[in-house]
């Protein structure tokens, strides 16, 4: 076997970056090696442990970038809108800081000549939100829109590129979306997505499927790849934990524009994106499974995730 090709990848202490680095350390046989960057490599004790390089880079800093790309065969460009900004950042708003990060990842990606960048990208929600309530920087759902506008930095700095979009994880069902139990005793599922369904998968799903574009090699450059495990209404999700727990769980809408005045953080910018869940869910679930299980035939449906995860739903002190 030839010498590996290095993947450079972002936000390898996160939950995507984290789950391209184990994808590729799960195939010690394939022709892949990681190089997972920090902003500090004291948080990635887990990484350095397990024989994974680790360098530092930060995606303020495109100098820093070039270093962490050269020699590297592809990388895995990912950037985080909900981190809020540091004391002294140039920025003025969340989305602009995203849109200069990204800029600086496709400008490095084209001085450092990758063969290979997969940027993880949204959808722009506007044109489905067309009176929605305008947040930050005028955007009807900025960590959505400004990625998409991004898209056009790997364009035009002629970086061969995919663009995947990832999904709303199973995960959010232990935080955000948990279910809950009421005064009467019974399971609750609420969750600001009415009948829709929604594009849904588990955090690893999205690193194997980027693995596996890796593996196809320039033959999705050019694409845009949704990344899904699995098609879920409310009541798909309630009933995947109900057979986990053993137990009915009852499935309630909440309409999203009741989550825009609940209080809570970035409130208006949720209820935003749960209502284009609503809005385009005929456009968004347009997905060829066929050809996605193809490429990751690993792909978790929910019934089974929530199977094989009943003690952490169980942990939720229902």
């Amino acid at each position: 076997m030839g010498e590996k090709r290095i993947i450079t990848v972002l936000g390898a202490t996160g939950s995507q970056g984290g789950s391209v680095v184990r994808a590729i350390a799960a195939d010690p046989t394939g022709g892949f090696v990681a190089r997972a960057v920090t902003r500090n490599k004291g948080k990635a004790e887990e990484l350095l442990a397990s024989g994974v390089e680790v360098v530092e880079a930060d995606l303020d800093d495109e100098a820093s970038l070039r270093r962490a790309f050269d020699g590297a065969h592809g990388a895995f460009v990912v950037t985080n809108w909900w981190e809020p900004p540091t004391a002294d950042s140039v920025w003025t708003s969340r989305t602009e800081r995203e849109r200069g990060q990204a800029g600086n990842a496709a400008r490095a990606a084209a001085a450092t000549g990758l063969r290979h960048v997969i940027w993880s990208t949204l959808a722009d929600t506007r044109p489905y939100l067309p009176d929605a309530p305008r947040q930050e920087a005028d955007y009807t759902v900025p960590h959505a829109d400004g990625k998409a506008e991004a898209n056009a930095f790997f364009l035009d700095a002629g970086v061969p590129t995919t663009f995947v979009t990832a999904p709303m994880y199973y995960e959010s069902l232990f935080t955000f979306n948990a279910p809950r139990r009421a005064e009467d005793g019974t399971i609750v599922l609420a969750m600001p997505i009415g009948s829709a369904q929604v594009v849904s998968g588990t955090v690893e799903d999205v690193g194997r499927t980027v693995y596996a574009i890796f593996g196809r090699g320039d033959t999705l450059v050019g694409r845009t790849v949704p990344i899904a495990s699995d098609l879920c209404a409310g009541e798909d999700f309630a009933a995947g934990i109900a057979e986990a727990l053993g137990e009915p769980v009852r499935y309630v809408p909440v309409d999203p524009a009741a989550l825009a005045h609940s209080g809570m953080p970035d409130s208006g910018e949720l209820a935003n994106m749960f209502q284009y869940f609503i809005n385009a869910e005929k456009d968004l679930t347009q997905i060829d499974f066929d050809w996605l299980r193809d490429l990751n035939p690993g792909l978790q449906p929910f019934s089974t995730w929530a199977s094989a995860n009943r003690d952490r739903f169980r942990a939720l002190s229902l």
